[in-house]
């Protein structure tokens, strides 16, 4: 008898995490969604519920040595997954640490992250749990951090008390919100893709202005943002398209010039 294939929820590194077809996508998503909101090698990034590594073997391989933290409380399942998805070659080179514990406490590694990630925890966990989750997140988030999470939406709040796996729960986005700004957190839902459907959101402390970009693209490497990036890094704000147009006008019309409405003139220029 041929043995079957391992389904969702089997104790296999890849089905234990998620359904085993979609392990190699769900993984990319998760590394280009984190490079997208600003993951760089130089960052700390935590990943609550890293598993076998399904997506932690992308910033893992990425961020440079000693940047990767990963939280699991099935000790077997990771080291299953560095077994068969990277090798203690890349442990050895990258020295990133672990904590086996379930109740997502990062207080043992003692530092602050740039980013924080739970990709696969909202969506089995109860509401009692996610309000943990958002609470050692806070503790654990740099001042300007971005912790990434993504959940299933629904019309109204899973009821169930306990975790749930391979099951699922729904919550609307009005019930993390509260239970976000209970934390001293602020949420911003995000539009960007996911192989199975989940919807992305971001999180930030409630004191931190940072803005974050609704739709996630690839601009986000473009030229532009390198320019402009340099120039924040020197104390210079970047002008918007808008700006560099009016000035282009304002080179070559006239000051008495009725025919330019006076808001497309430079406020610098005498009228």
């Amino acid at each position: 008898m041929q043995p079957k294939d391992p389904v969702m929820g089997d104790r296999n590194h890849r089905a234990w995490v998620g359904p085993p077809d979609y392990y190699d996508r769900l993984g990319a998503v998760q590394f280009v969604t984190l490079l997208l909101l600003g993951l760089r090698e130089d960052h700390l990034l935590l990943d609550i519920g890293c598993g076998s590594l399904r997506g932690g073997k992308f910033p893992l391989i990425y961020l440079s040595p000693d940047r990767y933290f990963g939280i699991e409380p099935e000790e077997w399942c990771l080291r299953e997954g560095i077994k068969a998805e990277l090798g203690s070659a890349v442990i050895t080179l990258k020295r990133p640490k672990f904590s086996f514990n379930s109740d997502f406490d990062a207080s043992q590694f003692d530092c602050q992250f740039d980013y924080i990630i739970a990709a696969g925890i909202f969506m089995h966990a109860s509401k009692s749990q996610i309000a943990n989750c958002l609470s050692s997140v806070s503790r654990s988030l740099a001042p300007n951090g971005i912790f990434v999470a993504a959940f299933l939406s629904g019309d109204t709040d899973s009821i169930n008390a306990d975790w749930s796996y391979p099951e699922v729960q729904y919550y609307k986005v009005s019930t993390l919100r509260s239970l976000a700004e209970h934390c001293g957190l602020n949420l911003f839902p995000i539009d960007a893709p996911h192989p199975l459907g989940h919807q992305w959101i971001v999180f930030t402390h409630g004191t931190e202005r940072r803005h974050i970009e609704y739709h996630l693209g690839f601009d986000a490497f473009s030229w532009k943002k390198y320019l402009s990036r340099q120039l924040i890094m020197r104390g210079i704000s970047p002008k918007s398209h808008e700006d560099y147009l009016r000035h282009d006008l304002n080179t070559v019309i006239c000051v008495d010039d009725e025919s330019v409405v006076p808001q497309a003139k430079l406020s610098s220029r005498k009228q």
